[in-house]
């Protein structure tokens, strides 16, 4: 199995995004002035097994709207075709793509594929919520062309300290576990590696590992709570499994993963 980074453009985020305040600030500063990051990577994944190539997510495009909380710093040389030459890799081998949630800078990209796409049912269901639509309307944020993925259930058994999980490959070694929070029907990827550690491709689960550590739900998830819960449930299959844990716009997820760096 061979796990790589695709890194499709940049993104600052407000300050407000990554640290926000507790209680009713916590969404009211994203629209409010105040400091911005530099730029945050917006990674994607390939990952090479059983002779095929699986991405997860695929990164933004050069026509990706800013918003008051962030500022996308994309341009057409950064998308996914030059992400996946850059990795000696082609679009015509891939198979197939899982999304880890509907946000923009990781569906936009699939404009450039031809395979089949899925994402999990409780992400489907919410994006296609009355509120959401309106969201995305007022934002600017529409769906890239084409965007009809599939639906699937988290129908499996246990996986760790998941209570339930898909099986993505044949032989159990990708695996797709929930962790909501960031948005209701998030879900993560975890890559049993050749060493048998896991690689989890986090999608937006956390920003940061810092975030992870800190268990600081973010400024958009619908219920703060659950996304509390979920890190505290990541932490805890971190304790049981060596992890390398990647999440799409931490800095320090391509050194983790070329380093094979576990969570302590």
């Amino acid at each position: 199995m061979r796990v790589h980074a695709l890194t499709t453009g940049g993104v600052r985020l407000k300050r407000a995004f990554l640290f926000p305040r507790p209680g009713a600030r916590r969404r009211l500063d994203l629209f409010l002035p105040g400091s911005w990051s530099e730029p945050y990577p917006i990674h994607c994944w390939a990952i090479e097994h059983e002779e095929r190539l699986l991405l997860i997510d695929c990164g933004e495009t050069a026509g990706a709207r800013d918003v008051p909380f962030a500022r996308f710093e994309v341009q057409r040389r950064d998308e996914l075709p030059a992400a996946m030459a850059a990795a000696g890799l082609s679009l015509a081998r891939v198979s197939e793509v899982v999304f880890t949630h509907h946000h923009g800078d990781h569906v936009d990209g699939a404009i450039h594929v031809s395979a089949p796409t899925r994402m999990h049912e409780a992400e489907l269901r919410f994006l296609a919520a009355g509120a959401q639509r309106v969201t995305r309307r007022v934002m600017r944020q529409p769906l890239p062309a084409g965007f009809a993925p599939a639906p699937f259930a988290l129908d499996g058994a246990p996986f760790g300290a998941f209570d339930r999980s898909l099986a993505l490959s044949a032989d159990g070694r990708i695996v797709a576990v929930p962790t909501p929070g960031h948005t209701p029907g998030h879900v993560s990827i975890v890559c049993v590696d050749d060493e048998g550690r896991h690689v989890m491709l986090a999608g937006d689960a956390s920003d940061t590992l810092e975030q992870l550590h800190a268990r600081r739900a973010d400024a958009v998830a619908p219920d703060p709570a659950v996304h509390v819960a979920t890190l505290e449930r990541i932490l805890a299959h971190c304790a049981q499994h060596p992890t390398i844990f990647l999440p799409s716009h931490d800095p320090e997820s391509m050194a983790r993963l070329a380093g094979a760096v576990t969570v302590a």
